[in-house]
């Protein structure tokens, strides 16, 4: 709205100043009523967010118990972890086991023989190195013929679909020894076992790189094998099982073992059930559910030392959350059977206050014994993790959820307000140009008064006689 600042036209009527105080008369209630509604819907949607914030909790909560291999994973665990490590997914079956390496699968490595330095030239052509079953082709000419030229394309060849072959080259210098002085051209395989060879044929060019071709078994063979490729030899329980890796799957169904040394004594495989992650995950729904009871008193209680109630006091919405769950929580589960059928069977119960507690005594006793109990009362279509989550996504749905349907509720309250603000505006606008034109006429009257009255005074004052004492 325009700020009034001019006073009347000529009778010296403060028509601005008026019309402001009477405008800001009639604004000041209705904006005064329509902040304080505002306010009180804000902090309810406030409160509503607190709410989603620790249903949103419990929920990742109760996903986190909903795993199936929850209570069927196991863990496998070695007496060496020196020489073998042991790993397990939930297929595997409790039990122990025997573990003896007699060999670690090995990768080939050949070498040439000595050249003068890195910087002698070998020879020009075409060279096909192969790794098990795969290929690459190395163009060698002028460009690259020396020693340290063939290395590097050595490690830049690439399979026909552009992958690395898995050989690398290296160049390694002897002073003299066991081996003659000189610079040697080495291959080493990345693959392990028996099967991962390496072979190098030269065609073309001027015959230099015949010093470098290699073939097992070949006569002609430029290169030496330094370390001939392997398996990996393992007995279980005195079965032997052979493998082109140190990573070991499929002798024992479900275990992995990673094998980094030869034995000299069994080492001991041991595959258990793997329980601890319940009672975490557990503990983690207690404090959710404790969270959400606190939201749920902050917001919707009343705080009879500070004489005030929660924002959301008196909404059935979070009476009812709260009494949904602890119903589940109390009642007995359709789907259990055996010595839990609920959840204060497996530990989960709430003290006089309504707090929700873990009795860890019980929930060892079925995780040591009857784990199929606690299963029966956690999981399962009529499991206690489904049942809470169904009051959950009562609340938590994005389409039909009733903290949803809450806060919708709320926002078209404050979008009326706004529209209210805005109808205030106009009609004040309106007020205003009404004032001011009765005000300017009032004005104008109040000036033509004066003037009339200023005139009559001037016309008697000039009558005579007008101006003497005696008359």
């Amino acid at each position: 709205m325009p700020t009034l600042t001019s006073g009347g036209i000529g009778s010296g009527l403060d028509v601005g100043g008026l019309v402001s105080r009477l405008i800001e008369a009639e604004r000041a209630p209705t904006e005064t009523r329509l902040a304080v509604q505002e306010a009180g819907l804000q902090a309810k949607l406030s409160g509503f967010g607190l709410l989603r914030g620790a249903l949103d909790k419990l929920k990742s909560a109760l996903d986190g118990l909903n795993s199936a291999t929850l209570l069927s994973a196991t863990r496998a665990s070695s007496s060496d972890d020196t020489q073998v490590i042991a790993s397990a997914d939930a297929t595997a079956s409790t039990g122990s086991y025997a573990i003896e390496v007699s060999a670690l699968a090995k990768a080939q490595k050949l070498a040439s023989g000595a050249f003068v330095s890195a910087d002698t030239v070998v020879g020009t052509g075409t060279l096909t190195l192969s790794l098990a079953g795969k290929s690459a082709s190395i163009t060698v000419d002028d460009s690259n013929k020396t020693l340290t030229g063939i290395r590097d394309a050595i490690n830049a060849a690439r399979t026909a679909d552009g992958q690395p072959l898995g050989v690398s080259a290296t160049l390694v210098t002897s002073t003299g020894g066991v081996e003659p002085a000189g610079t040697y051209l080495v291959l080493t395989s990345a693959k392990t076992g028996q099967a991962s060879t390496i072979s190098l044929a030269q065609a073309g060019g001027d015959g230099g790189l015949a010093a470098l071709q290699y073939e097992t078994g070949g006569l002609a063979n430029g290169l030496t094998e330094k370390e001939p490729p392997g398996d990996a030899v393992v007995k279980i329980d005195g079965f032997t099982y052979q493998s082109a890796s140190n990573t070991v799957s499929g002798a024992v169904t479900g275990v992995t073992l990673t094998l980094k040394a030869a034995t000299t004594a069994p080492v001991t495989l041991s595959v258990a059930a793997d329980t601890g992650g319940v009672k975490p995950k557990l503990q983690a729904l207690v404090d959710a559910y404790n969270g959400l009871r606190t939201v749920l008193k902050e917001q919707g209680g009343y705080n009879a030392a500070a004489k005030k109630g929660g924002v959301l006091i008196g909404d059935a919405a979070l009476r009812g959350v709260e009494h949904q769950l602890r119903r589940v929580l109390a009642d007995p589960l359709p789907g259990a059977s055996g010595a839990a059928k609920s959840a204060s069977d497996i530990g989960l119960s709430t003290d006089g206050s309504g707090k929700l507690k873990l009795d860890s005594a019980k929930l060892d006793a079925l995780l040591s014994g009857d784990r199929g109990a606690l299963a029966g009362v956690l999981q399962g279509d009529d499991g206690l993790v489904a049942r809470l989550s169904g009051v959950v996504d009562g609340y938590l749905s994005t389409s039909s959820g009733i903290i949803k349907a809450r806060t919708d509720g709320l926002d078209r309250r404050l979008s009326d307000i706004t529209d209210q603000r805005e109808d205030l505006v106009a009609r004040l606008e309106a007020l205003q140009k009404r004032y001011l034109a009765q005000f300017n006429a009032l004005d104008g009257l109040l000036n033509q008064i004066q003037s009339t009255g200023n005139f009559l005074a001037q016309q008697l004052a000039a009558l005579p006689g007008a101006g003497s004492a005696d008359n």
